[in-house]
């Protein structure tokens, strides 16, 4: 028995997760210039043809020219067509983070039945003579079980799947888990936004109240957001817990598959090096480095490296020095030691270690090109010749290939620089959102369908005199 499945199912949802997190920020990029159009058309049309005026109870409402209405009317609906987009996409996006974890989950169940075939056996699910007729073999039975089984545990809520599990497996596997307040929450506000509009329920609140995760100043009837940073954290969360749960059961149920487990665990952690994702590298790089078994020292050496190497790559030297001093490398092997000298920044010791290293030894050379750890050195010329020293070759940077989103982003950009700003286009002048907002509040509904007050009277008053 291996974690073969678990590690394949894993994989699935964190690809899942990252193309959705790509789609977000590009989509963003995307809609800026169509909402700028669209307000700048409506804003130029309603300087010129918009006048607010004062009815005798003292309301305000706008007036349009009549031959204007129905250019005034698709500009406003051009106009709010855009700016909803940035309201739904987000949210929208969000959902589909949600569900990908519940597809995730729904396999997981599954392949625990397969890993402990007795969590299914030991089902007290009942079947019927007619049911039992149906099936040509025990087998077919046991997966109709396995079928009412999943869709009963995932009919319940995101915090009892996981006190399912700890039945199961029987373990905790909410202890020590500060991410489990964030994943109530986001799991709550999905709800919001697929059944209730985003609107605060008395359900939310009492569920989110019950797990100490009620976010600040939220109260009932309040419109929630999923903004670009909230939306973020809600993907690093699920990475995170799913990661976490994935390996967890990995390590509790198939013990003697431990190599292929941290061997997983450690691509995982390379990767989100390698992506520049920090915190997320941190957080999973301290639970690798806390486990209470390691395949052997070596893969241990490799977690505490990387978790060292983290912090040295975001600038926290005395982190990262106090993390590759908590070990004595002197009994290691050479790769280590290079990994020791580096993250103490002990460069002179470092060239005398490549040279005894030479061309065939602990580090090669397609380590001094992809490996993180040397990202610095690699901006050294002495580097670049010792390297063309020991391996006969000129040194060329391994260009990594992009993601096709980032490409994308970077393109945008340079062709229109403005993209790159964080702050949102004002949607409306601060005047015009003022008109609105109170011929709104008259009849609670959009200005341009009840709250115009058609020119011809005002034509017919001016001819009279």
């Amino acid at each position: 028995m291996n974690g073969k499945e678990l590690n394949i199912n894993l994989h699935k949802l964190l690809r899942h997760l990252d193309s959705i997190k790509d789609t977000l920020p590009m989509v963003l990029l995307l809609l800026r210039p169509y909402q700028k159009k669209a307000r700048l058309k409506f804003e130029e049309f309603s300087e010129k043809n918009v006048e607010e005026v004062e009815e005798e109870d003292g309301k305000k409402v706008i007036s349009i020219p009549y031959d204007q209405s129905r250019i005034y009317d698709q500009l406003s609906k051009n106009y709010q067509t855009s700016s909803l987009a940035s309201k739904i996409i987000p949210e929208s996006l969000f959902v589909s983070l949600i569900s990908q974890y519940d597809s995730y989950l729904n396999q997981l169940l599954r392949i625990l039945f397969n890993i402990r075939p007795e969590y299914i056996n030991n089902s007290d699910r009942e079947l019927t003579f007619a049911d039992l007729n149906n099936f040509n073999s025990i087998e077919e039975a046991r997966e109709f079980i396995i079928e009412k089984e999943v869709e009963s545990v995932l009919r319940k809520s995101h915090s009892e799947h996981f006190t399912y599990l700890e039945n199961k497996i029987g373990m905790p596997l909410k202890k020590e888990l500060p991410i489990w307040k964030t994943f109530i929450e986001i799991t709550e506000r999905r709800n919001l936004f697929v059944h209730c509009d985003g609107i605060v329920s008395s359900q939310y609140i009492k569920v989110c109240k019950e797990n100490k995760c009620l976010p600040k100043d939220v109260e009932l009837n309040q419109r929630l957001m999923a903004d670009l940073n909230y939306f973020n954290s809600a993907y690093e969360c699920l990475y995170e817990i799913t990661t976490k749960l994935t390996h967890t059961i990995w390590r509790k149920l198939i013990n003697e598959d431990i190599k292929q487990a941290d061997e997983k665990l450690n691509e995982i952690c390379y990767e989100l090096l390698a992506d520049g994702q920090y915190k997320l590298a941190d957080i999973l790089l301290d639970f690798a480095c806390k486990q209470t078994k390691h395949y052997n020292d070596s893969t241990k050496n490799l977690f505490i490296v990387n978790k060292s190497l983290s912090q040295f790559l975001q600038d926290n030297k005395e982190n990262a020095l106090e993390i590759i001093n908590s070990k004595d490398w002197s009994a290691s092997s050479d790769d280590y030691k290079m990994a020791h000298l580096i993250l103490s920044e002990k460069v002179d010791e470092v060239y005398t270690l490549m040279k005894k290293i030479g061309k065939d030894g602990d580090v090669h050379k397609e380590n001094y090109k992809a490996w993180p750890l040397f990202y610095e050195l690699r901006k050294q010329e002495k580097f670049k010749k010792l390297y063309e020293e020991i391996f006969k070759e000129e040194y060329k940077v391994l260009e990594i290939p992009k993601r096709p989103i980032q490409e994308l982003i970077e393109e945008l950009v340079d062709k229109n620089p403005k993209l790159k700003e964080n702050k949102t286009e004002k949607v409306v002048t601060k005047k015009k959102a003022t008109v609105k907002r109170k011929v709104q509040t008259k009849k609670k509904v959009p200005a341009k369908k009840t709250a115009i007050k058609k020119i011809p009277t005002k034509v017919k008053k001016e001819s009279e005199n």
